[in-house]
């Protein structure tokens, strides 16, 4: 056979490998195999002519963008492709479940104190319970007011709130700020020593 001839096999060859690959998984041998048969068919068409060469070559660099792109569009319906991407998830398989959840869950829409300093993290107190919280981005000081606006997968996030609730929560005082009351309030001795 001419070169010709074996140009157009090689060339046909390396596509039909590269469609192949669509459905055998191979660890990118195929695609070794098939790059080798695509460039061996372009080398023997330029040696049958530079004419031969030049279309094979331009074949090559326009079919092959057209075939990953439509590969790229078949590959999620085929067996491995099913087996390997994961389909579209419902809510409920990915947001997480129990009685824990659920009690988070049920706090959204209800009033709570921030026991600590909100940075925008920190402790808010809500039918007596202390919950680590998260602000809406805004920081609150130790007594404000907050509200429970929505639960992230365990994360409570919390506003603040404006309405007046201040016969609602029986709180303790805030001890925020430690070092500024005086030494008889925290209940030391005066001489440890003696």
């Amino acid at each position: 056979m001419d070169p010709f001839s074996w140009s157009l096999i090689l060339v046909g060859a390396g596509f039909l490998v590269i469609f192949i690959e669509l459905f055998v998984p191979s660890a990118g041998i195929l695609g070794i195999v098939a790059a080798a048969c695509l460039i061996s068919g372009i080398v023997l068409g330029f040696m049958d002519s530079a004419r031969t060469g030049f279309f094979l070559m331009l074949a090559v660099s326009i079919t092959l963008p057209l075939m990953f792109s439509v590969m790229v569009k078949i590959w999620p319906h085929t067996p491995i492709g099913r087996r390997i991407l994961i389909g579209p998830q419902a809510r409920e398989d990915v947001v997480p479940t129990g009685d824990y959840y659920d009690e988070l869950n049920s706090l959204i829409g209800r009033l709570g104190i921030a026991k600590t300093k909100m940075l925008p993290s920190g402790i808010v107190i809500i039918d007596g319970k202390k919950f680590d919280a998260v602000t809406d981005g805004l920081p609150m000081e130790p007594g404000d007011t907050i509200k429970v606006s929505t639960v992230k997968g365990n994360r409570i996030v919390v506003t603040k709130y404006e309405g007046d609730v201040s016969d609602q929560f029986d709180l303790p005082a805030t001890d925020s700020d430690l070092l500024s009351r005086p030494l008889e309030e925290l209940g030391l001795d005066e001489d440890p020593l003696g």
